[in-house]
């Protein structure tokens, strides 16, 4: 089994770090980081680390905008049936009209941040599954 390089196991945890980070100074995410990811890094070396890592990150994402410029999100209306599961009775209709209320779409920069957030949780609930075994 090849042995992984320290950056790619940085990259993994590259989430927990960002959250790591808003409340631990460096020093204190370099000792959490030891002690339960099993990953051994300096300060200097966590610094240049997040800098390659946003470095990375920020080419590829002027890559993909410049790609997907030209996309646009329509909103679309749903209904929304709920029914009782015995009698097959329709108990609450739900209309989400996207016109009802005003359209106001979100920047790249707050759809990153969600999608960022969102795969950090996946890959959050990945790791702690990891580790129940």
């Amino acid at each position: 089994m090849a042995k992984r390089t320290k950056f790619s196991k940085f990259r993994d945890l590259y989430e927990v770090i960002e959250e790591l980070a808003v409340s631990y100074t460096y020093e204190g995410v370099v000792e959490i980081l030891a002690e339960r990811h099993d990953l051994i890094l300096t300060t200097g070396t966590l610094t240049n680390y997040l800098y390659r890592y946003r470095k990375e990150s920020k080419e590829l994402s002027v890559a993909t905008d410049n790609s997907s410029s030209n996309v646009e999100v329509k909103s679309e209306v749903k209904k929304q049936i709920f029914v009782d599961l015995y009698s097959n009775d329709p108990i609450q209709e739900s209309n989400t009209d996207a016109s009802d209320e005003p359209s106001v779409q979100p920047t790249h920069e707050e759809v990153d941040t969600a999608v960022k957030r969102f795969e950090a949780r996946q890959a959050n609930k990945r790791n702690r599954s990891l580790f129940d075994k």
